[in-house]
């Protein structure tokens, strides 16, 4: 934080120079909005000052300073990547002058304050000391990319040991049973209506038995001589029962 306060202060004194070395002054110094720029960020009206040097810089072709001054108020406003961004076309413009190292300091500074604002804070401003955060950034994000692949290959290994269902013994036994019961012929025995017969009578007297699976047997082995389960073919008609 001494640091940045610092290199605030020194760009303050350089901002407020009075433009006698004529190596300092550049066409957009001259701008009335940025005179502007400078009277509002005297008078703490950050925002303000900002949009003048905006519109310098929309105005002019090689605002240097402006861009200077730009990248300064974003900083003071806390929205480093716009900060960022506008002192590294200072540095485009002038890699030279006299400031420009100071403003390279500046991006730095940026930088520690982006890290900050990023979610669960990951670096305190003085956490890296002089390492170049670039690098950091580049480092983190091939751990990521890594992380990633490692949790792709773990998906992918327990997907291959799912066993497909097992089939189980019951019905792997019952499957030939039930081919074989379908492959034997069925097989009936005749009977005759008598008088006072009905489905019911007929399966006690064959089967000793009468269970409506008895009664629905007899039906389905006569559906072409009877016309529901409770009519009867006429007396003397043969029907089927099946054994």
């Amino acid at each position: 934080m001494v640091r940045a306060a610092f290199v605030f202060t020194v760009l303050l004194l350089v901002g407020c120079d009075d433009g006698s070395r004529a190596d300092s002054r550049t066409i957009d110094v001259d701008d009335p909005e940025f005179r502007a720029g400078q009277t509002f960020h005297k008078q703490g009206e950050i925002r303000k000052a900002l949009e003048c040097y905006l519109k310098v810089i929309d105005n002019r072709k090689g605002a240097a300073e402006s861009h200077l001054e730009a990248g300064r108020m974003y900083l003071e406003l806390q929205d480093p990547l716009p900060a960022i961004y506008h002192f590294n076309q200072y540095i485009r413009m002038k890699p030279t002058s006299e400031q420009s190292n100071i403003v390279r300091q500046m991006i730095k500074t940026a930088e520690k304050q982006f890290m900050q604002q990023l979610p669960g804070r990951p670096m305190e401003p003085d956490a890296l000391g002089g390492a170049d955060l670039n690098a950091k950034l580049r480092s983190l994000q091939l751990e990521n990319e890594k992380l990633k692949r490692e949790l792709a290959d773990t998906n992918r290994t327990q997907k291959a040991l799912v066993l497909p269902p097992k089939t189980t013994g019951d019905k792997t036994t019952e499957a030939p049973k039930a081919s074989e019961e379908n492959a034997k012929p069925q097989r009936f025995r005749q009977y005759t209506i008598a008088k006072g017969d009905n489905l019911s009578s007929i399966a006690r007297k064959v089967y000793g038995e009468s269970t409506p699976a008895r009664v629905s047997a007899i039906f389905n082995a006569n559906r072409d001589k009877m016309t529901s389960i409770n009519t009867l073919p006429k007396i003397g008609t043969v029907i089927l029962l099946p054994e």
